[in-house]
């Protein structure tokens, strides 16, 4: 028989409730009854092999079951559309990775975001010193989410939020935004600059769902700051200028601003440009189009998207000065062997 194990009750509570599933979740995953469960939790009593199922449950390191403290997990303001929906588990894992990331790298380089006092999305373009930049939609973005970090020492990552979640992001010294990694680049590129007001005007940690239309007035805020931010009213109005709007031109604008057709059409209908009937018939048909995305998936960019430029270049940066060992360089942007080879060497 195999012996037990003694853990904190309040430690495999508090990692439950840290790992966004609930008892009757677990049960099921585990095999047990929810009252075994509870029995467990209230004990602190399992064997090895339960513990171990548990930790790749939580995806956690089976030292934090042992720790005497947790890292505290920051409260995001919930701005989802369905705030009644349940988060996802990945989004849970998503928020431990980014807490993680911002501890461990500051740390390692001593750097802190730089939070400057702006009011609107003019002054943030200035700052930024941002030039229009033609490409494809995920060069755009790259150039974008580069000068964030580059400029205001904010970590960009990608991690699976679920269906729910587009994005949310984190106040603290080293701040961090998180993107919804299955999404195209357009819809990226909408919710990064969505998540920098919440941190540059609010000075808040956020959890959004980013619908364009949305009625709360701080996520139509943010809407209009990222939009403006990226399609600016004036260049827009020179693109249109003696054009007429067909919807191939309007796709050929979203395309050269990098977004969505539906930021150009939301931006149109504001300038009057288009009728209110126009773009209800191109939401009804938008919404009904709507797919999620799929196909082949290019894995070293994803584990380098999720680790994010920031910290892959302060952790290399590090190892070659010998402060750090290549399996803790590696352990810290979780990475497997072959893709930290290739980004660390």
């Amino acid at each position: 028989m195999m012996s037990s194990i003694k853990i904190l009750p309040e430690r495999l509570e508090e990692l439950r409730k840290n790992s966004g599933y609930d008892l009757e979740e677990i049960a099921k995953e585990l095999e047990i009854s929810v009252d075994n469960l509870r029995n467990i939790e209230k004990s602190g009593e399992l064997d090895a092999d339960l513990l171990k199922k548990l930790a790749d449950l939580y995806k956690v390191p089976l030292v934090a079951f042992f720790s005497e403290t947790l890292p505290k997990m920051p409260e995001l303001m919930d701005y989802r559309l369905n705030r009644e929906r349940k988060l996802t588990p990945e989004v849970f894992v998503a928020k431990r990775r980014a807490i993680y990331l911002s501890r461990e790298i500051m740390e390692l380089s001593g750097k802190k975001s730089i939070i400057p006092e702006i009011y609107s999305a003019q002054e943030l373009r200035e700052y930024l010193n941002i030039e229009r930049v033609k490409g494809r939609p995920r060069e755009i973005f790259d150039y974008y989410r580069d000068r964030v970090e580059d400029k205001l020492n904010i970590m960009v990552i990608e991690y699976p939020l679920g269906e729910n979640v587009r994005a949310f992001s984190i106040y603290s010294d080293l701040a961090v935004i998180v993107l919804n990694e299955h999404d195209e680049p357009p819809v990226k590129l909408f919710s990064l600059f969505h998540e920098l007001p919440h941190l540059i005007k609010r000075r808040e940690s956020s959890l959004c769902s980013i619908e364009l239309e949305s009625e709360d007035e701080i996520e139509r805020s943010c809407n209009e700051f990222s939009a403006e931010f990226l399609v600016p009213t004036e260049e827009l109005k020179e693109e249109i200028a003696g054009l007429e709007l067909k919807d191939r031109n309007i796709k050929n604008i979203a395309r050269k601003f990098g977004v969505s057709v539906q930021v150009i059409m939301i931006r149109l209908l504001k300038l009057k440009a288009i009728s209110p009937t126009r773009y209800q018939e191109f939401k009804e048909k938008f919404d009904k189009e709507k797919v999620a995305g799929g196909g082949f998936k290019d894995w070293e960019r994803t584990f380098e998207n999720r680790a994010g430029k920031l910290a892959i270049s302060e952790v290399r940066k590090a190892y070659m000065d010998g402060r750090l060992g290549f399996y803790e360089a590696m352990r810290i942007l979780d990475l497997k062997l072959k893709y930290a080879q290739k980004l660390l060497e």
